[in-house]
């Protein structure tokens, strides 16, 4: 009787110091992850996804307050990592963010409804600070655990990126951003507490997607060994690489925002335009500087090409996709007909090949048609009506994306367009 009692007593100072232990590495680790919400004003719309896949890592390319403003005012990241470790929640965790825009890995595009985005304050050729590094590898610690998602597929925002045809590339392309691209290098993995990325673009090998930018399809996956490699002195950052130079030219400078309104070209000669305004894209003189006016959406509506004013031929506006079935083609006498279905049909094929001026196209897009009174949105896009990835051009002309819509306000006679 005395031996089962002093068993009976062992066993509760064990549990009891057990509790003490685990309460004491608890508070530890909760001080070491500083966590605060800081919620997006559209965290409360946005759906929850139905599964996460991937975590997917990005640098702000810019200061702590304009990045953290932007972040929460667009809703483009789940958590945000500040220079001193602090961390931020933006957007629920289960919910969507939209921190990738258009974006592919194994085939699986826009993959926002599939992963959680971490914005890190800095660039994408610089360490991060020593408390960045201890925040980010708990972070990801406690995400990869809840989420069972393995290390590789902890993935950069530059690996999954990808950019639809233009002029400067007539295919579907990786190379559209450089975001977070450092967390591809093998040391700064390790500190993260990662094994080794991924050794090949899947997409690429597998031909979904051309190399835009070769320079940087080798750091992820051939990177320096060393990671001082890749740093670079602060002014040559901040200037040269803003300038068309006879091997910078607008798309490298500003990517698949090169003829966007926001986009600034300065002429040596004095002359200011915007991307939208600029038509011969080869002529553009070296010295020409480049700057962004406004903070924009990462995932936005791409916009309508037309004939005539951005490109000659449909090639030249869709490259390789000008038959796809994610190439909606707006005629100027009002008939509305995807690439695919054009192709398919010996009525249309000539229309499609030689399409009058005036002909606006939208790359990269599932088209949904018009809701009707006997087809709602519902029917249309099913759970995806409001996903920040699913747009809608109003009877007015106006552009709504799933953030800004209310299902039972959504008016009869407009057109509804999902990102692909």
């Amino acid at each position: 009787m005395i031996f089962k009692r002093q068993q009976s007593h062992k066993l509760k100072v064990a549990i009891f110091f057990t509790i003490i232990i685990v309460s004491v590495f608890l508070a530890s680790d909760s001080n070491a992850l500083k966590i605060s919400n800081l919620y997006s004003p559209l965290n409360k719309k946005r759906p929850y996804r139905s599964k996460t896949q991937y975590i997917i890592l990005h640098t702000t390319e810019g200061a702590l307050n304009g990045s953290l403003r932007k972040v929460r005012r667009f809703g483009e990241a789940h958590y945000f990592v500040t220079p001193t470790g602090r961390v931020y929640r933006i957007i629920n965790r289960r919910k969507i963010a939209t921190h990738a825009g258009r974006s592919m890995w194994k085939g699986q595009t826009t993959l926002d409804n599939v992963s959680i985005g971490i914005e890190v304050v800095g660039f994408h050729d610089k360490d991060i600070t020593r408390a960045q590094y201890i925040a980010l590898r708990e972070l990801l610690r406690q995400l990869k655990r809840i989420y069972h998602i393995k290390d590789k597929n902890v993935l950069t925002h530059s690996m999954v990126a990808y950019g639809r045809p233009n002029i400067f590339h007539t295919k579907k392309h990786r190379g559209r951003k450089k975001c977070g691209m450092i967390f591809a290098h093998p040391e700064v993995r390790r500190r993260l507490g990662l094994s080794a990325g991924p050794t090949k673009d899947p997409d690429v090998a597998a031909h979904r997607l051309a190399i835009a930018d070769h320079e940087l399809h080798r750091f992820l996956y051939k990177p320096p060994k060393v990671l001082a490699a890749l740093k670079r002195p602060a002014d040559q950052f901040a200037s040269c690489p803003m300038v068309i130079t006879k091997g910078n030219n607008a798309w490298s400078i500003a990517r698949d925002k090169y003829n966007n309104a926001s986009t600034i070209y300065l002429y040596p000669d004095g002359r200011r335009l915007r991307g939208n305004e600029i038509r011969e894209w080869n002529n553009i003189p070296v010295g020409t500087r480049v700057s962004f006016m406004d903070e924009e959406r990462e995932q936005e509506f791409e916009g309508f090409l037309e004939i005539g004013k951005d490109g000659k031929s449909v090639r030249e506006l869709a490259g390789d996709l000008y038959d796809d079935a994610t190439t909606i083609y707006f005629f100027p006498d009002g008939l509305i007909r995807t690439g695919a279905k054009m192709k398919k049909s010996a009525s249309l094929r000539k229309l499609l090949n030689n399409p009058p001026n005036g002909t606006r196209l939208l790359v990269g897009y599932i088209y949904g048609g018009y809701v009707q009174k006997r087809r709602p949105i519902s029917r249309i896009a099913g759970r995806r009506w409001n996903y920040p990835s699913t747009f809608y051009r109003l009877p007015n002309g106006r552009l709504l994306s799933g953030d800004e819509v209310e299902k039972k306000s959504i008016p009869v006679g407009t057109l509804v367009f999902i990102m692909k």
